[in-house]
């Protein structure tokens, strides 16, 4: 089922936001120690995962089902799968690891990172379907 209006595009930016205002939030706990920014960057990653899966859900429904996920969709789905699996394990890191270890704070600081990087990578191959067929 296509929609006469792609909704992949209007939905990716919210988790490419909430995941880059996770790694400052973070940044800010790390140098200010306070909890709130902790909470604060917990919540964004939250919203974060939630619109990636409604971005990348937007996305099946633009292409018009796995069927067509073939040539340069196809590199950027495998490079939108590898980041959703990154940040399903940073989900269980969030929800399992303790703040009170001596290592917690470096370790988010880079996964998020990590995470963002992913998630600029797959942007460009997203991108290069916007521009090279414009």
């Amino acid at each position: 089922m296509k929609l006469p209006i792609p909704i992949h595009p209007i939905l990716v930016h919210f988790p490419i936001a909430f995941y880059f205002l996770e790694l400052i939030l973070i940044a800010f706990w790390l140098s200010r120690k306070d909890e709130a920014y902790l909470r604060f960057a917990r919540f964004s990653f939250r919203l974060g995962y939630v619109m990636m899966i409604l971005a990348m859900a937007g996305g099946l429904i633009d292409v018009g089902g796995i069927q067509n996920i073939t040539g340069k969709v196809r590199t950027h789905v495998l490079a939108a799968i590898t980041v959703f699996l990154f940040y399903t394990v940073r989900a269980g890191y969030w929800r399992l690891a303790k703040p009170e270890t001596s290592h917690y704070g470096f370790t988010q600081l880079l996964l998020s990172l990590s995470g963002n990087i992913l998630v600029a990578v797959a942007g460009y191959f997203g991108g290069m379907l916007v521009y090279e067929s414009a």
